[in-house]
Order: C-alpha cells, then structure tokens, then sequence
C-alpha cells in the first residue's frame, strides 16, 4: 500500500477534521427522545476512510486483511473473512457447508433447523443453496431457540443448525451445544446482532458467541455494535474452511488461498491469475470498510460496556416503577450467557397483546423509536409459504408470542444520562393499558364446564371482556405434561378456571384407588405447575380450581367452614377415597404455591348441584339426575307404584343447578382472591323434599315410597356459605323446582334425539374407559345420600 504523501500529514487531515466538525455542527438535533441508535462513528473513522481514498486503492486489499486479523484476535477465532454484509456472511458460510469440495458437507434436501424468529437472510440462503429449513420455536424470555424443541423437529435428514443469536442474547449454549454433539450436526452461528456476547464454556471458560460452531458469522451494518457502513465477517476454525470461504467469497479463483502456489501449480495450463477451482460470489468488502473496521473495533469493549450498563440503568428503573411488573417484561439472558445487548427487547404481558399496535404507535408518538423483534415470527412471511408450504405460524408459540407482543428499543454505545432514562420510562409506562383476559377452562367437556361455557356465551360482558378456550379430552391429556405444556403455549392464558378431573362411579372409584388417585394428581400437578410456569409468558396467571364435598372429613361437624384444620384434617369416608385424597391435596397445592411463589391461585368447594349435561344413570348419578331418570322412566311407562327411595328422606342436602355453580365460578375467577376455598351451596332440603320436586317437575303422580331400612348417611352434611353471600351479597341462586324443571326438559330432549334414557349415561365417559380430561360431569355422585 503507497504511503500517503509526506506534505498532508498537517494539511489534509485538519483539512477533512475540520469539515466533518463543520458538518455535525449543522446537523439537525434529533427530535426523538430514545432513538434506535446513534451515529457510532466520528473523525477518526473519517480519517482512516480518507486516507484509503487517498491511495487510489478501493478495493480489497491490506486493510481489509488486517482488519481480519484484527477481528480474528478479538473474539479468539483463528480465521476471519471479511464481506460486504451480515446477510453475505450467512449466504458465504451455508455455500460453505454445501460446497462438494468440503469434507463434510451438506446435499439438497438435507434439512436445517433455523429459529422462527430470525432474519431474511437467515433462512433465505438455505432455500436459495437447496436446504430444508425446518422451523423450531423460540423461549419468549430470550428470544431465542428453544433447545427442547430443536430435539422434537431431529429426523434422518437433519444435518445442521443454523443458531440466530438475537438482540445480543443467546439460548443456553452450554445445552445447543451438548445437542449439535449429540446428534453429530453442523452448527452455523448467526451471530449479526450479538458482537461482543460471551457465554461460558466449562472446557474453555468465557468464550464470544460465534465462535463455537463450525462458522460464525457478523454484521457491520450501521446500528449494529460496530460499524464500517456495511459489511460482515465470518469465522471458522480450521485452514480448510479458511480457504473455501476466501474462495467462494470471490469467484472462486485461487488468488486468496493460503496454498495457492500449489493448487496453480498443479494447472499449468491455465494463467494463475484467472484460475477457478471451485464455484464463487462477489462478496468481497471495500478497502475503505476495513479501514472503518479497524478503527471501530478499539472501541468496541468500551462500547459494549456502555450498552451492558445502559440496559442495566433502563431495567433498574422500570421495575422500580410499580405500573411496570403488571404490563410487560424484558427479556433475560440465557443461563450462562453476558449479551453485550444490541437492544432492549420488551414483552406485553398476554392482557395486552391487543394494544401492541396502538402502543408502539404511543412510542413513536413521544420520540421512543422501536421495531419489531427482528421480524417477528418470520413463518408468518409470504416467503415462507412459498417455499416452506407446511410451515403453519401456529405451531411456533413462542414465536407467536414475540411477534404479536414483542418490540425492542434502542440501548445505545453511548451513556444514557438518568434524566432521559426517567423520560424513557415514563413514555413507556404513561400509555392507557386496558387488560382483555384470555382464560382457559379444563374439563369443558363434563356438566359443570357445559355450563360454564353456556353461561359465558349468553352473557355479552363475559365475552366481550376475555378471549375464551374450552378445552376437551380432543384438547389433549391433563395428564401428560407435554400436553398441558402445549395447551398453556397455545392459549397463553391469563386465568384458568381448571374443572377438569378423573369421575367416575363410586363403585369403580372405590376398586381402583390407586388409578383415580394417581390420575388425579398428575392432572393437578401438571395444571398447577403449567399455571405457576407460564407466567414468564404471560404474566400473572390467575387460577381457580373446583373442589368436591368428598374431601370433607368422614366425622365432620357440620356445617362445615373453609378453614385447613377443619377442612384438611380428619378421616375421609372410604368410599370414593383416593379421589377425595386427590382434592385435599388439590387444595393444598394450591395454598404452597400461594405460600411459596404468591401466585394467585384459589379454589372453589361447591356443594351438591345437578342438571343438563350431566351423569343421568340411575345408578351413579348425583341425587337429582337420579331422581329425575327414574321418575321420568316411571311417567313414561303409566307406572302407578310409588318412586322408591334409599332411606327415611330425612337426611337435609344443599342443592343448586350446575348452571348456578356455573356463574359463581365464573364470578370467582375475577373477583375471588382470598386462600381459603369459596364455598358455593344452594339452597339446604330434605331428601324427601327434592323426591317431590322432581315428581312434580316430570309429572309423575305415582308417589314416594321410601326404604327405611337403608342407611340415610349424615342426616345434615352443610357448608358454611356465608362469605360467599358476603362477597357477592347480589348472587340469586335458581329456584330448585326451576332448575329441576329445566333438567327435565334436557333430558327429555336428549331422549327424544336418541341421546339419553333412563337407563344410560348421558354426557360422560362410558363406565370402565380412562377418561383423558373428564370433567366435574357428575361431581354429586360421590356426595349423593
């Protein structure tokens, strides 16, 4: 390189210091409060730019390759090639794990897993050179791939990974890392936004992100942690690779090989100067870029600092404002990983995902650029559905939630002073956040989650206040927990009302207890811990779980009160045990995870209730349902011989319709947040009290007839409801005969399609198979007289 002429070293430099100064000094000042980013260059970059001009030297040359070394040197690679883009650094390295001439290389067809949320030019290089992207999902907490479920997409064909290192984080690389060795793949690393993140390798200590995989590939783009305008890197560990990389990187001639003399050598026949060995690009950088490149990267630890200490300052102050915590997070860094932060990167809690759009507007209204996070779910892209046809935008939940919850803002090389940090966060949190609740209902499928749907349907407040999924045993298994896992990704509730358990006859429950505890606690266990899990998603999760009367205590004093030592405490009746045990340990559960976590998890303990939907078999339905089957069976065949009922009729019961239950719940789930269970009975009568409603209700004029020499059970078997009243002082409970009335009529209106007879189950499961997610269908039958 010619040495520039001893007469500028006063002259042209002051000269071009000067203008430049001149220059900024007309510049208008920016009227955003927090732009995206700073100009990160200044006069020394400019002099060293200049002085390549200077030379009359542009294109690739000695600055170039020392800035190479330079960068090499830096992130404690032992090559780099320089390109004239981040988005060139992706297409030259994935040209280098298909090129023939490689060892180990890549054939069309072979497939590469690739993040959901990445960049155009991470997976548009894979489709352009024959690849199979495969999708994986991301961990809205970081951003970043979701290392479990890269496991979950490995077939025959899969040979790579193309890792998307975003905002400056990382997933858990210490477990990607374990992953690619386990299955023998090739690792690209993405690394354009990420220059300067360090993770820790048990083997090597701290290590730069990029360095890892087999190619590691950087971006110099203007707003990225250091610049020369354009411009990119990739880096790799062996001479080989070194060597595929400077070839294809420029037309795939020798001129740049480290063994050149001797491949041209071999091809006497061929000037060495236009000798091509293998397929190339043009991707080459400018002079001028690596002279820019040279001078940013003595900055680039100082620069780094800056942003690390930025983001530290910005998150400090916004959880110390208490409007904060209950309408977004950031994201977090994965286990083991310092990201050097491109941006700050922000989650809506799930509440609001309505108002991203109005919201971002809010901030650009008030100076606080933003952007999406890098696309957001880049299979929502049209691209992508031409070319990755069976990629559904759907089936990435997490992507789905940094897409349509997800921004980030700028973080900046420079410090931050408080003052406009305490603007920022006022600009941030002084938007109008008006919360729309997603809730989810186990067990929609049995009597009570019928209900509960019916109510919410009919009541234009419910659903114009919440999103509302109802959830079947088609749903999936309560009791898998990768099931439970893939409804709380899909729905990313806010509440939960969880109804859902394993129900069946006393008989049956009381042979099998090993089966009904068993499942009961999983489907418990799994709800619970999604709820408490999934809040790093959603933000808090407000769950209420059903209760049953079973749990009371065999030689309870009644009326019975929700407090633990009454309620917990004391032998269970042996009938129907295990699932009794299973919603003692319910209530439990739920107040450790209050205790522990403070999550706002609560129960409700309702009493004996009945209605459409429900169990109608005569020998295992709830009390009414019972009643009315038999009743109605009588009426239908002209029988005149009494109703025969268990019993004296005196015992005294507390009984509602479903659909009272139903609304109370409902009520609950937004309104109820004390630890102890809510009690919801209806209205307390005899036995022989609700035989003769049921007789009136279906007509039958046959009579009662009562067998007194069967045991009655309890003669009184309450709860003490009153905080209930007190709460909900406006609650109307459903006259008995109304609602026995309206059971009827369902039932014979099931009768009349085929559905339903007096003597067989209508609306759950057939006696003897497993119920996957049952509802509280026929919760009164293990609390009948």
């Amino acid at each position: 390189m010619p040495a520039p002429p001893a007469q500028d070293s006063a002259g042209w430099r002051a000269a071009v210091a000067t203008e430049w100064a001149a220059r900024r000094a007309d510049d208008a000042p920016t009227t955003a409060l927090f732009p995206l980013a700073l100009n990160p260059f200044g006069a020394e970059e400019i002099m060293a730019m200049v002085d390549v001009l200077l030379t009359g030297r542009l294109t690739l040359g000695a600055r170039v390759e020392a800035a190479e070394k330079a960068f090499a040197s830096a992130v404690g690679a032992p090559y780099a090639v320089m390109v004239n883009s981040g988005s060139s650094a992706n297409l030259l390295a994935v040209a280098a794990i298909v090129n023939k001439l490689r060892t180990v290389h890549l054939e069309p067809g072979d497939e590469v897993l690739v993040p959901a949320v990445c960049w155009s030019t991470s997976a548009f290089p894979l489709i352009q050179l024959g690849l199979a992207p495969v999708f994986v999902d991301v961990d809205p907490t970081t951003l970043n791939a979701d290392v479990a479920a890269l496991a979950t997409h490995v077939t025959p064909r899969t040979k790579a990974v193309m890792a998307v290192h975003v905002l400056g984080n990382s997933c858990c690389m210490a477990d990607l890392l374990a992953f690619v060795a386990a299955h023998d793949l090739v690792l690209v690393e993405d690394t354009c936004e990420s220059l300067g993140s360090t993770f820790y390798d048990g083997a090597s200590g701290e290590r730069f992100l990029g360095t890892a995989g087999d190619f590691g590939t950087y971006s110099f783009y203007f707003s990225h942690h250091i610049t020369s305008g354009e411009g990119g890197m990739v880096v790799c560990k062996t001479e080989d690779d070194y060597n595929y990389l400077r070839c294809l990187r420029a037309h795939g001639w020798t001129r740049h090989l480290t063994n050149a003399a001797e491949v041209e050598a071999a091809h006497p026949g061929i000037d060495p100067r236009f000798l091509f060995v293998n397929v190339g690009y043009n991707l080459r950088p400018l002079e001028v870029q690596g002279a820019m490149l040279l001078v940013q990267l003595d900055k680039m630890h100082a620069f780094n600092a800056c942003r690390r200490d930025n983001l530290a300052r910005i998150q400090a102050a916004l959880e110390a404002d208490p409007r904060f915590a209950s309408v977004m997070c950031l994201s977090r860094a994965a286990p083991g990983t310092n990201p050097a932060w491109f941006g700050i990167g922000a989650v809506l809690h799930r509440p609001y995902a309505h108002q991203l759009g109005a919201f971002l507007a809010h901030l650009s209204a008030v100076g606080v650029e933003n952007r999406p996070i890098i696309s957001g779910n880049f299979v929502r892209q049209p691209a992508i559905a031409a070319y990755c046809p069976s990629a559904r935008p759907e089936d990435f939940p997490g992507a789905e939630v940094v897409h349509g919850r997800g921004f980030f803002i700028g973080v900046h090389q420079v410090r931050v002073d408080d003052a406009t940090i305490a603007q920022l966060v006022d600009a941030m949190l002084g938007f109008e956040f008006e919360p729309r609740a997603m809730v989810l209902v186990t067990g929609a499928g049995g009597m009570l989650g019928r209900h509960v749907r019916e109510a919410v349907e009919g009541d234009p407040a419910l659903t114009a206040a919440a999103d509302w999924a109802f959830l079947t045993r088609a749903d999936g298994d309560l009791r898998v927990r990768a099931d439970v896992d893939r409804i709380f990704k899909r729905h990313q509730p806010t509440h939960v009302l969880h109804c859902a358990g394993r129900l069946e006859a006393l008989r049956a429950m009381t042979a099998a207890p090993v089966d009904f505890w068993l499942d009961n606690v999983a489907v418990n266990d799994n709800v619970l811990r999604a709820a408490h899990a999934f809040q790093s998603w959603t933000g808090p999760i407000k769950l209420v779980s059903v209760l049953s009367t079973v749990m009371f205590p065999a030689d309870a004093a009644y009326p019975m009160t929700a407090e633990a030592d009454r309620l917990l405490a004391g032998r269970l009746h042996p009938a129907a045990e295990s699932y009794a045990a299973a919603k003692r340990a319910l209530a439990q559960l739920t107040g450790w995870y209050r205790a522990q976590h403070g999550d706002a998890f609560t129960t409700v303990l309702p009493g004996n209730f009945f209605g459409a939907h429900g169990d109608f078999d005569p020998a295992t339905a709830p009390l009414v349902n019972a009643l009315i089957a038999r009743a109605e069976a009588a009426r239908a065949a002209g029988s005149t011989q009494p109703l025969q009922v268990m019993g004296t009729g005196k015992p005294e019961r507390q009984i509602m319709a479903a659909a009272d239950l139903a609304r109370a719940c409902v009520w609950a789930l937004f309104h109820y947040a004390d630890g102890d269970p809510l009690i919801v009975a209806g209205e307390e009568v005899s036995v022989r009290r609700a035989a003769e409603l049921v007789c009136e209700a279906t007509g039958f004029k046959g009579g009662l007839a009562f067998d007194e020499g069967a045991v009655d059970g309890p003669l009184r078997r309450t709860a003490d409801t009153s905080r209930f009243r007190a709460l909900c002082p406006e609650f109307e409970f459903e006259p008995l005969l109304a609602g026995i009335q309206g059971a009827v009529a369902w039932f014979r209106e099931q009768g009349a399609r085929g559905g339903a007879s007096a003597t067989v189950t209508v609306g759950v499961a057939a006696k003897g198979g497993l119920a996957a997610v049952t509802g509280l269908a026929a919760a009164g039958k293990a609390q009948r007289a």
